[in-house]
């Protein structure tokens, strides 16, 4: 959604919107497209310079420009290159609903190439586990250094697009805003095509209810844009402390099953290369 707002005010955007792979399928979850590139995964050694062509993007000259970052990428990139952060938190619930569909779109794409979909699902988190460390992440990373980030309530940009870009530009300054249009981003937001609404707590859910109601509470803050308060960083930090090893577990199982993937694949290389 911010990227489609910044490509509509004017902004120079690393990334495409529609990638070569974009499908019927994919167009349904998202019509207006993704605006992914091989930045997502971070702005750091691995992707920068570009494996694929060498390509080095300076951060003096990319300074005006716009990426889309996912957050284990936010995490990566170098510090030099976050002038300006612009963090977008969604309910959990309505997260956890977007990710299964998702994973029922990549399903069905394998299943239609003859394979077995069930190689996915060794490679996946809960992906409520997933939101949680996300925005964990996000949190501890901002404070520890320091960069710039305007964190907003998924729902609060959708309910007032115009009071949300209009203070969000201001706070990006006029050095980042000349000569771009503030209407046009304004009007690019179109809540009608939400895909995923308020939902039950899903089923199976890797979270105890006590841990369900923490991420409500942090939800409710960012929305409503009143900070976090002692009372509920102490609670989220107790839930990191009893979720951290989880997740730690999860990650090492797909860590493992990737490893199994890339020697899979390499045998094949050797055997019919």
């Amino acid at each position: 959604m911010w990227m489609q707002a910044l490509d509509a005010a004017g902004f120079s955007i690393i990334g495409e919107a529609f990638p070569r792979d974009w499908s019927a399928d994919l167009a349904s979850a998202n019509p207006h497209g993704f605006y992914e590139s091989q930045l997502r995964e971070g702005i750091y050694y691995a992707t920068n310079p570009d494996p694929r062509d060498g390509r080095y993007l300076s951060a003096e000259d990319s300074r005006l420009d716009a990426v889309k970052v996912f957050i284990p990428g936010l995490v990566r990139s170098e510090r030099a290159y976050l002038d300006r952060v612009l963090a977008t938190v969604r309910p959990w619930r309505e997260y956890v609903a977007s990710v299964r569909r998702m994973w029922a779109i990549e399903d069905a794409r394998t299943r239609a190439a003859g394979e077995d979909p069930q190689t996915l699902e060794a490679m996946r988190m809960p992906p409520e586990l997933s939101w949680w460390h996300e925005n964990f992440a996000l949190l501890t990373d901002m404070s520890t250094r320091g960069y710039a980030c305007h964190v907003q309530s998924f729902d609060g940009m959708l309910e007032d697009p115009r009071g949300v870009l209009t203070r969000v530009f201001a706070w990006l300054g006029e050095a980042f805003t000349a000569g771009r249009d503030l209407e046009a981003a304004i009007k690019s937001v179109r809540p009608g095509t939400r895909t995923q609404s308020a939902s039950p707590t899903p089923e199976p859910c890797a979270l105890e209810p006590a841990q369900a109601d923490v991420c409500d509470a942090y939800y409710q803050a960012v929305h409503a844009g009143s900070g976090l308060g002692t009372l509920l960083v102490e609670r989220m930090n107790e839930v990191q402390l009893a979720l951290d090893p989880i997740i730690a577990s999860h990650r090492t199982r797909i860590e493992d099953e990737a490893y199994k993937m890339r020697e899979l694949w390499a045998g094949r290389t050797r055997r019919f290369g």
